[in-house]
């Protein structure tokens, strides 16, 4: 299958992870055919039955920052720190002191405050974008403002900025990740310890499988399972977190097995003149 990764193309699934923060186990994955753009909101719902709670911080790069992702999270009542991407030329003001997000909203009147102390206001109506529906904000008294070649190279309209409908729930990931920046830093080491022992220690850097996504997540599992129970072997957990932690991977691998061995047979009983081959 062919995915998108800005402005490469890959054929290939992608492994979604869910990482134990304390003992760095495996404790959910899934195989996708999207980027990581739509991943975690059905990671997260998948997380809060597997742990049955949703007491967790969820730390994810800016590979996963999408605003209706934000707002399922939010649903969910999980906290994310999500890594902010940079602002793209195009949002960026000439001069940065003028950037979008200096901009104050007031949801009581719903407008906004510029840094010169200006208030843009709506004309009510939404818009509808690719993936999101959208309000503008703009004032007249940007026609005039003595910075205005500061704030923007708009010459018709001005200054305007854009709203959505899940802006508040991105902002309440930037305010999230602004306030506990040392969490954050742990994320790599976390996610990544992981993928470092299945690829570089172990040589997993890639599953060739021509029998589509139900194989190449059995193949996956089984990997998972090494994984963890390298880890569970030579950690101090004790045998209940021990059962515990192999009953949710193996339970997974048991039933991708069972799939696997039903297709084999019902393709050896209608093939019985060919040969198969297992790349």
């Amino acid at each position: 299958h062919q995915i998108v990764r800005g402005t490469v193309t890959e054929v290939c699934y992608t492994a979604q992870t869910t990482v134990d923060a304390k003992h760095k186990l495996l404790i959910d994955y899934k195989l996708t055919n999207q980027n990581d753009k739509k991943a975690m909101g059905f990671m997260l719902r998948r997380a809060k039955s597997i742990l049955r709670s949703n007491s967790f911080t969820a730390l994810y790069d800016k590979g996963y920052h999408t605003g209706s992702e934000f707002h399922i999270a939010d649903s969910l009542g999980i906290d994310t720190l999500v890594a902010i991407p940079a602002i793209g030329r195009k949002s960026q003001a000439p001069d940065p002191k003028y950037n979008a997000e200096n901009f104050i909203y007031n949801p009581d009147d719903d407008a906004y405050t510029c840094p010169q102390g200006n208030t843009l206001y709506s004309n009510g109506s939404w818009y509808k974008a690719r993936n999101y529906t959208f309000k503008q904000y703009k004032t007249k008294a940007c026609k005039e403002c003595p910075v205005r070649s500061k704030c923007t190279t708009a010459k018709a309209n001005g200054k305007i900025i854009q709203r959505t409908q899940f802006t508040q729930n991105i902002q309440g990931n930037a305010k999230r990740v602004e306030q506990s920046g040392e969490l954050y830093k742990k994320r790599q080491a976390l996610v990544e310890h992981p993928y470092g022992t299945m690829k570089r220690q172990w040589g997993f850097d890639h599953i060739m499988t021509k029998r589509g996504i139900k194989a190449a997540s059995a193949d996956f599992g089984l990997i998972a399972l090494a994984y963890n129970l390298r880890r569970l072997f030579n950690s101090k957990i004790g045998l209940q977190q021990l059962i515990v932690a192999l009953f949710l991977t193996f339970k997974k691998c048991i039933k991708a097995s069972i799939r696997l061995n039903k297709a084999f047979t019902e393709c050896t009983t209608k093939n019985t003149d060919h040969s198969i081959n297992f790349v």
